[in-house]
């Protein structure tokens, strides 16, 4: 039996609880704000970044933003619209108004809820293309998705654990990207 097994028989013998996210989650709104602004206020030593749909982020100074809605805390970014995905973000952030975030008093139980968003990706874009279209979700997907909700040590066990995990992906592939260029190179000597 695994140590988070162990621990959900544990904290919860009659099992997890499911909830709406919206019943465990506060929801952040964003900023208006349009993408010739951000271009405009971009600047790289900008103290507040600024999310947009797809790969869209700039950092901007918090007084450039017009009617900034500036986020301080640990949260979840949904980014809505195209590319389908979630985000955790923990410095001074805001956000296109057509996203939304999700934060809780623990930092622990918003990883949990990035990590567990973050494994139903391809549930959610499957939703957003079903409409046609660019592909979008609306704000009731999320807030109406039902979550199992183990208590907090369950759940910084399984973040702990998923965070160790997505480290040490990062540091394979980053190893592996190493290795190809290195061999890319060598093919390219030998062929020359």
């Amino acid at each position: 039996m695994t140590k988070i097994e162990t621990l959900l028989k544990t904290l919860c013998p009659n099992g997890v609880e499911y909830k709406k996210i919206k019943d465990v989650y506060k929801r952040l709104r964003g900023t208006p704000i349009t993408a010739g602004k951000m271009q405009e206020i971009n600047n790289p030593d900008g103290n507040v970044r600024i999310f947009a749909g797809g790969q869209t982020v700039v950092n901007a100074f918090e007084n450039d933003i017009v009617d900034a809605n500036v986020v301080n805390v640990p949260a979840v970014i949904v980014q809505s619209r195209g590319l389908i995905d979630f985000l955790y973000y923990e410095k001074p952030f805001t956000f296109k108004n057509e996203m939304w975030a999700y934060t809780a008093d623990n930092k622990i139980s918003v990883r949990y809820l990035f990590h567990l968003l973050k494994s139903k990706i391809p549930s959610f874009r499957k939703t957003a293309s079903e409409k046609g279209g660019l592909p979008q979700i609306s704000l009731s997907v999320t807030e109406e998705y039902l979550i199992p909700v183990p208590p907090l040590a369950a759940q910084g066990e399984i973040v702990r654990i998923l965070d160790n995990f997505t480290e040490l992906t990062a540091e394979l592939t980053a190893e592996l990207t190493a290795e190809l260029t290195a061999r890319k190179k060598q093919f390219e000597f030998y062929r020359n």
